[in-house]
């Protein structure tokens, strides 16, 4: 295939996103990925139970089956697929909470784009923007470097301080710690006051551990983040941050940069560990 052609096939498969997202959420509202997860079933019958038109949903069926959503059998019937498994209710992941936001709550947010790229501003931004949750390997990785000690102080995003509250033990002593995240939610000045807010709760010396996701210089290493940071701009305040960044910030509040932990996995996430007051 050239490269003309390759182009094309990608323009091909991004225009017809916008159909496949809908056609994918009125599916999964409707319940047909848990209907055929166990045998396949025809449109009529999958229609009886879900309530709705026959040839309506059959057409439907016919798209997502198109797609390689839905397997179609030779008698006419839709089963399931890898893609369809992962699209029913209590699944591995948050792909249906995800495909669900953005085809009802985002949808309309993203019009607005145009808006926050001449602005810079998000139309009308979410409390605390899209939450950048912390993946699981982040909490295993925080543990590790954290060891015994029990921070002093947690700041950043209300949903961060919930999660390190879920997966760091209390109440036990330990030497001066501070852990932030969420901040890739906020804007400049307020990630600025909540490192600058954390600063004044440590004595000089103090560890401070950062956990968020770091952009990398070419956004072909990760397109999902990319992806995220351009979310973050047409719904929330913050956006994602390279490691220069991180480390002027972090300076500019009167802390050192010391090292940066990478998180296995997707995401770009880090553990950037710093020490307060040795500017």
């Amino acid at each position: 295939m050239s490269r003309r052609e390759q182009g094309a096939a990608w323009l091909e498969r991004t225009l017809a996103a916008p159909a496949l997202v809908q056609a994918l959420a009125v599916a999964a509202r409707l319940g047909i990925f848990e209907a055929v997860g166990d045998q396949p079933r025809s449109a009529l019958l999958l229609a009886a139970m879900a309530g709705v038109h026959p040839e309506g949903l059959g057409r439907l069926l016919r798209a997502l089956a198109a797609e390689g959503v839905l397997a179609p059998t030779e008698d006419g019937r839709y089963g399931p697929t890898p893609a369809s498994a992962l699209l029913c209710r209590g699944a591995p992941g948050a792909f249906r909470e995800e495909l669900l936001a953005l085809a009802y709550r985002d949808w309309d947010g993203w019009g607005a784009l145009l808006q926050a790229v001449e602005t810079g501003r998000a139309a009308a931004p979410q409390p605390e923007g899209a939450w950048l949750e912390p993946p699981s390997a982040a909490a295993e990785a925080l543990r590790r470097e954290v060891g015994g000690s029990a921070p002093t102080v947690v700041f950043g995003s209300e949903r961060f301080r919930a999660w390190v509250e879920a997966i760091l033990p209390t109440g036990r002593p330990g030497g001066p710690l501070a852990i932030g995240g969420g901040l890739s939610q906020l804007d400049d000045r307020e990630a600025a006051e909540a490192l600058q807010e954390a600063h004044g709760g440590l004595t000089p010396g103090a560890q401070v551990m950062l956990v968020e996701p770091v952009r990398p210089a070419d956004p072909r290493l990760d397109p999902a983040l990319a992806r995220c940071d351009l979310a973050l701009l047409a719904f929330g305040r913050g956006r994602v941050r390279a490691l220069d960044e991180w480390e002027g910030a972090l300076e500019r509040a009167g802390m050192r940069l010391e090292a940066v932990r990478a998180v296995r996995g997707r995401g770009g996430w880090a553990i950037l560990v710093a020490s307060r007051g040795l500017v």
